[in-house]
């Protein structure tokens, strides 16, 4: 913690961004938060940042309900105001520019996805959210974050739903996880954490679920769905579906993918415990030109993100995504050996 705070204290001569990998999701809107306000508590002004449009429904509602400070990124000219950066709830990222920006912290729970380089790093595989970290640092914090007040509340609402958001609901929580949300009981607010856990489910999302169960392909206990191109708003959807898809009698693992603009996204959900998320998505699908995988993960979750380079250039849509689907599942099969004479047996033989 006091290593933390030093590190921000050596580049208090301007204001930090924060930013969050991808698409905003509770954890890493709740740490970031955290984090500016142990910024604040020495001096150092921050901002909140993400690139993609923040696409799921509750996290919307978080960032209304609760008050979240958030900024977009969406040039390299967004970034000259800064003077340093943080990550959080994420090890690795991608700049839109070479901007220099040193990097002050790294604090995340997913595993390392190649050399870290910062003036503090904490990273923690063994806990289920970059919250709970974040949860014990404001305990142990100089100044007292939890004082009593609507923004302190707020923090630990915030901070309480992502971790119930990335451990299923504490389904998969560890002993910390469950200590931090102790921590944080007294002053969370209630009504506003029931209304998060109750979102609506929004007509796209209904569509997408409707579109991975009818593309489903089933090989032992291994399932994977091409669900088509899907608006950058709603990303997260695919995720949704693997989710739900999972729930299936007999499945142990599922792949969810779509064609997002000019890249190919995917989700993979799991709950056998010989299946490393991180793993297996960079031993199926490596890593790009920086030298970084094109995914990563974490206990039962895990996503990737390919861009399609020349291919985006292709003007028929439909059969751009006939050739990525088709290669994602010649990768998901070969990955699982599922010999593809045995596939294309089977293919015959339907109607």
């Amino acid at each position: 913690m006091n290593d933390l705070l030093d590190a921000l204290r050596a580049h208090a001569d301007g204001p930090h961004v924060i930013l969050i990998r991808g698409y905003p999701d509770p954890d890493g809107l709740a740490s970031a938060w955290a984090h500016a306000r142990l910024a604040a508590s020495v001096g150092v002004e921050c901002d909140i940042a993400h690139m993609p449009v923040m696409s799921r429904v509750e996290n919307r509602a978080m960032v209304n309900l609760l008050e979240v400070p958030v900024v977009r990124i969406q040039g390299p000219e967004d970034l000259e105001r800064y003077v340093a950066m943080s990550l959080v709830d994420t090890n690795a990222i991608e700049l839109p520019l070479k901007s220099g920006l040193p990097c002050v912290s790294i604090v995340d729970h997913h595993s390392v996805s190649g050399k870290l380089s910062a003036d503090f790093i904490d990273i923690r595989p063994s806990v289920g959210a970059t919250s709970t970290i974040y949860t014990e640092y404001l305990r142990d914090a100089p100044t007292r974050a939890f004082e009593p007040g609507s923004v302190a509340s707020r923090l630990a609402t915030a901070l309480a739903y992502g971790i119930r958001s990335d451990t299923d609901d504490l389904l998969r929580a560890s002993a910390a996880d469950f200590h931090a949300m102790g921590d944080l009981a007294e002053h969370i607010d209630p009504d506003v954490l029931q209304s998060l856990a109750r979102y609506a489910i929004p007509d796209a999302a209904m569509q997408i679920l409707r579109r991975a169960l009818e593309a489903m392909k089933v090989e032992g206990t291994w399932a994977f769905a091409g669900v088509g191109e899907v608006r950058p708003h709603d990303r997260d959807s695919i995720g949704q579906a693997a989710d739900f898809l999972l729930r299936r009698d007999g499945l142990k693992t599922v792949i969810t993918f779509a064609l997002i603009e000019d890249n190919l996204d995917g989700s993979l959900r799991t709950t056998d415990p010989a299946v490393d998320p991180a793993l297996w998505i960079l031993e199926a699908f490596g890593v790009g030109p920086l030298g970084r995988p094109y995914g990563g993960g974490r206990r039962g979750k895990g996503g990737f993100q390919i861009p399609l380079g020349p291919l985006a250039a292709c003007p028929n849509r439909q059969d751009l995504w006939r050739v990525c689907k088709e290669m994602i599942e010649s990768t998901i099969r070969t990955r699982i050996g599922v010999a593809s004479d045995r596939v294309e047996a089977q293919d015959a033989t339907r109607p």
